[in-house]
């Protein structure tokens, strides 16, 4: 019987569909090894947000082939799209698939027509291995077109999936024991606007949240300028529904933003955070922050740091800017790299500053932690440590941070 091993690159889609696919492997026969020991068929899901992504990508088919030469390597996922002809040059692949077929990866195409191919919401899920929250993937694609990103090229237009497809999905993954959905999406505040004209993600997550069983829903990631007032209110209003919000800023002036083609502004996105503050309580901010993008002055970065104070995010993930060929930016001229680096020190600094200060409101009080098998997750989305097994939603008492971790005792 043939063996077949993933690597997975990226973003919380790219995970979905590692695991969509994996299910789909073994339905039609194959058996999932360790990659580690080797396999019959190796398939790459791969990254190319940036430059570096699609490198380490190619880097591991290089270590693959030299260590597995008798293994097939297929290569799927953006880079497959962006860098097809580079992939297939290297030692060892034998296919590479770009986004429009990766569902029929494992579709054998003597027994079925080329037209017939399923689509990307033809994938489904039954579980999410090695993980204790499930991603539950309800939109692909973007329309936004920043112009730092080469997504909406490689992945195309925003399309939802059918509400009650998702909803189907979502009582299959609780019946099989999660407890908390994390509901991820290229760019999930456009769901439903392909199927109703209109932003339906207020809706799809109160039909999920009446799905018998489901202790957690949580948002991957939302546009600042997205929030509706019905999301806002349920959130206020649905204990379960998680009061984190993950709003990628990019930048906090005015001026870098419109050059990233952002759709909104400093002022905005300050505004949005404030509305949900009014009726969330204690809500958790996370952001996406490029530093050094073009152009940048030491001023704009200043606003950067300064719009993140007065947010309070409990983390920033921080991106140093790189070129990234076949988008708009990649023609603007770049920064020195020593004045990236010391952005980002600061940037980090502050970051860590702003986490410990967020994360000190909750010492010596209960939180509620989702455990995994290394510490769980507050419903804020703090990283917390109590005694515990896997998979177990327990209360506890704050007691102290150490490493930026809560330590926590049953309550």
């Amino acid at each position: 019987m043939k063996t077949f091993a993933f690597i997975t690159f990226g973003c919380k889609v790219n995970q979905y569909e590692s695991q969509a696919l994996r299910e789909r492997f073994s339905r039609n026969g194959l058996t999932e090894v360790d990659p580690d020991a080797g396999a019959d068929v190796f398939v790459l899901n791969t990254c190319t947000v940036t430059e570096a992504a699609t490198s380490d990508a190619q880097r591991t088919v290089r270590r693959l082939a030299r260590l597995f030469p008798f293994s097939e390597i297929t290569v799927t996922g953006c880079a497959a799209d962006s860098h097809g002809p580079d992939f297939l040059a290297l030692p060892g692949v034998r296919r590479v698939v770009p986004h429009a077929e990766k569902a029929a990866l494992c579709d054998d195409p003597r027994l079925a027509p080329a037209d017939s191919a399923p689509s990307i919401f033809d994938l489904r899920i039954s579980r999410f291995d090695h993980h204790t929250r499930a991603f539950l993937k309800v939109e692909d694609g973007c329309d936004l077109n920043c112009s730092f990103c080469i997504i909406p090229k490689v992945r195309g237009t925003a399309v939802s999936r059918p509400l009650e497809r998702a909803v189907e999905e979502a009582r299959r993954l609780v019946g099989n024991g999660f407890r908390e959905i994390v509901l991820t999406g290229v760019h999930l505040g456009s769901y439903g606007k392909d199927l109703s004209g209109r932003s339906m993600l207020a809706e799809l997550a109160e039909r999920l949240l009446a799905v018998p069983g489901l202790d957690r829903l949580r948002l991957s990631s939302l546009e600042a300028n997205e929030l509706t007032d019905p999301l806002i209110g349920l959130m206020a209003a649905e204990p379960r529904f998680c009061p984190h919000l993950h709003l990628p800023l990019q930048s906090g002036d005015d001026d870098v933003l419109r050059a990233m083609r952002r759709r909104y502004n400093s002022r905005q996105y300050l505004a949005a955070c404030e509305r949900v503050a009014e009726r969330v309580a204690e809500p958790s901010f996370t952001a996406d922050v490029i530093v050094g993008f073009p152009g940048e002055t030491d001023e704009q970065f200043d606003r950067t740091m300064d719009l993140c104070r007065r947010v309070g995010f409990s983390r920033i993930h921080i991106f140093t800017y790189s070129r990234r060929r076949g988008t708009d930016a990649a023609g603007m001229p770049d920064l020195p790299g020593r004045v990236k680096k010391e952005r980002r020190r600061r940037l980090e600094r502050l970051s860590e500053e702003l986490s410990e200060t967020y994360a000190r409101r909750f010492v010596g009080r209960e939180v509620q932690i989702l455990l995994e098998a290394d510490g769980g997750y507050t419903e804020r989305y703090l990283k917390a440590r109590v005694p515990g097994a896997p998979n177990t939603l327990v209360r506890a008492r704050v007691e102290r941070i150490e490493h930026g971790e809560l330590l926590a005792s049953p309550a």
